[in-house]
């Protein structure tokens, strides 16, 4: 039950008097934060010029094949898997690796694995195009590479993945802030983001009020075992599949 003090009671002066560093209960609590979530960003416009060639001509194929897609409502073109594109061979041994890397700083004993891409297509979100929340089961890293960010078009969303917290939700002090109290975070990218999470990540695009379309990649990585694992283990770098 809540706890309720009359402003008329005689004892409320006293309990403000009370000093509260003479309280033995008013010592400071330690935090410990865990199952946390984390969202890894940087930006590499350098691997435009390759990427965004290999994009149009994927995407150029799709057009053709499916012209009527765009006189669609919500408009949302994706290539086919182009991961085994030798043109990205240096786009993917970057994603690659550090999806390794953010495995592997987790805690995760990623010696004993191998990165393997499920998939790198290309995505266009024309005007009013979105995508709903979902997460990627079977993978364990999922990205994207921004290639062309119109003004007010879709801002990606990663959704708080704990699913109890929703019986609880209390109104947030500053939702303009990310706290600890925040349901989703947006964000807006820029040409050369790079977006990395955990697959199991809840994420979302809003919709684009552009008449520009959203352009970017799209990738997920699973693990597969190695086939040597080394007993002593050493400083290492993944192989890619």
């Amino acid at each position: 039950m809540p706890i309720i003090i009359d402003s008329e009671d005689e004892s409320v002066e006293t309990a403000t008097a009370c000093s509260i560093e003479n309280n033995p209960l008013s010592t400071e609590l330690s935090v410990e934060y865990l199952f946390i979530s984390g969202v890894f960003r940087v930006n590499i416009p350098s691997f435009l010029d390759v990427v965004m060639p290999v994009h149009k001509e994927y995407i150029s194929k799709i057009k053709k094949e499916a012209p009527d897609i765009l006189k669609t409502v919500y408009p949302t073109m994706m290539t086919n898997d182009m991961s085994q594109d030798v043109r990205l061979e240096e786009f993917r041994n970057y994603i690659a690796h550090k999806s390794w890397e953010i495995l592997n700083n987790q805690g995760y004993h990623m010696d004993l694995f191998d990165m393997v891409f499920q998939d790198i297509f290309g995505q266009e979100h024309h005007k009013y195009s979105g995508h709903d929340t979902h997460s990627h089961p079977g993978g364990q890293i999922t990205g994207f590479y921004f290639l062309e960010c119109p003004e007010n078009s879709c801002k990606p969303v990663f959704q708080d993945p704990r699913q109890a917290k929703f019986h609880t939700m209390l109104p947030q002090t500053d939702m303009s802030k990310a706290t600890l109290a925040s349901h989703e975070i947006n964000y807006t990218p820029v040409a050369g983001d790079f977006f990395f999470t955990n697959s199991w990540l809840p994420h979302s695009f809003t919709r684009n009020a552009n008449v520009k379309p959203l352009k970017f990649i799209h990738f997920t990585l699973g693990v597969q075992q190695r086939q040597q694992i080394q007993l002593i283990p050493q400083a290492t770098q993944p192989n890619i599949v």
